[in-house]
């Protein structure tokens, strides 16, 4: 087999959490329900971990898995159903799910009651559904809606979301239904399907989160002096660089090694001297390329590290998940997350839940072959 360049410059960034295009991180926004069917409407294409179909129903591993931001849920007769329905195809923009007088025809959802404890503030909500079923093909267009039915006092509930970027969405997208209109929201999804075989469920383009931007500051003289993240490509590959989120307000080396955590090597060094930036004080975005790519082997296990070499910090985005499995709504999955370390090995950062916004610059893959051969990536089968 021989690595094969692309034509041009269209190194591709592979790893990276961003969005728009870019790996910069951004923040997070909410949606406030607090009157009777008002609702948070998430709109996307869903991509099975597997690419394959799939049902959510009221057994199994089954669940619907979204963000909340502050809120107060402490009335009974407040009520918020969580659950898929159909798009609506005769109504819009914006869109919406499928609805009778606004109120959303659900295929499969959980009813939740106020002062019950069902939906918890600032935290990673997970609800088996209790009522219907839902079987999704991999690519369907769906409706994930968070939408108060009834509501008691002063109680308010706030799906968290992931700010827009570049340009506002169009696809995923976020709805709002509040105040009897329905506006586009400037933000985008964040939701995990579980279905009953335990397989996941993304919205093709969206971000999956609990805390959606961190930024870790350190210098080399800090007790931990180099992070980044870890990557495991399936084939073969070429590394011309990375691109990054990253604040240089000191020289930083950008660093890649094999065997991060092993015996690691460092195979690739780009040394960066803060004069040559166009500014300090923010993570903007980064693309550097090693005087050389690096070839690597399939499943070889790499690691694209930030390593300051003054005393002046500098800063990196990172995104937390509320499972490591999580992972696999972004490039490469579980085979990438973040690492770091003060000397030695390194080391998985928050039980691999983390995950920087670093991506490698691959422009050469493996080709060759006889035709029709079938390769595997992401667990899902490509005929060659």
């Amino acid at each position: 087999m021989a690595l094969v360049a692309l034509d041009g410059t269209p190194l591709v960034a592979v790893g990276h959490v961003g969005i728009d295009g870019t790996t910069f991180l951004l923040g997070q926004t909410l949606v406030t329900l607090d009157a009777v069917n008002e609702a948070c409407i998430m709109i996307g294409q869903v991509f099975t971990e597997d690419g394959g179909s799939h049902t959510i129903n009221t057994t199994g591993s089954s669940s619907l898995g979204w963000m909340s931001g502050s809120l107060i849920f402490s009335n009974a007769a407040t009520t918020v159903k969580v659950g898929l329905a159909a798009v609506d195809t005769t109504t819009g923009p914006p869109a919406r799910a499928v609805n009778v007088a606004d109120v959303v025809t659900f295929d499969v959802s959980r009813s939740l009651t106020g002062g019950g404890g069902g939906i918890t503030a600032n935290a990673w909500q997970i609800h088996v559904p209790d009522t219907g079923t839902k079987t999704i093909t991999n690519g369907d267009l769906v409706a994930f809606v968070v939408q108060m039915t009834a509501r008691g006092g002063t109680d308010s509930v706030r799906p968290a979301l992931a700010g827009v970027g570049l340009s506002d969405p169009t696809m995923p997208s976020v709805t709002g239904f509040t105040g009897a209109v329905y506006t586009a929201n400037s933000s985008y999804p964040n939701l995990v399907i579980t279905f009953a075989d335990g397989t996941l469920g993304f919205f093709y383009g969206s971000n999956v989160f609990t805390t959606q931007n961190t930024v870790q500051t350190w210098n080399n003289t800090s007790g931990t002096k180099e992070y980044g993240n870890y990557f495991k490509l399936p084939f073969p590959a070429m590394v011309y660089g990375l691109a990054l989120s990253c604040n240089i307000s000191g020289d930083v080396d950008f660093v890649l090694y094999s065997d991060p955590l092993g015996t690691p090597s460092a195979q690739k060094t780009y040394s960066v001297d803060l004069n040559t930036v166009s500014g300090t004080g923010t993570n903007k975005y980064l693309v550097i390329l090693f005087p050389s790519p690096y070839s690597t082997t399939a499943n070889q296990p790499v690691a694209g590290i930030i390593k300051p070499t003054s005393a002046t910090n500098v800063g990196a985005q990172y995104l937390t998940m509320q499972s490591s499995s999580h992972q696999k709504a972004y490039s490469l999955g579980t085979n990438c997350y973040a690492v770091n370390r003060a000397s030695g090995a390194f080391a998985a950062q928050n039980s691999s839940k983390d995950r920087f916004s670093i991506g490698l610059l691959v422009g050469a893959f493996e080709a060759g072959g006889a035709a029709g051969r079938v390769a595997r990536i992401n667990d899902i089968s490509l005929v060659a």
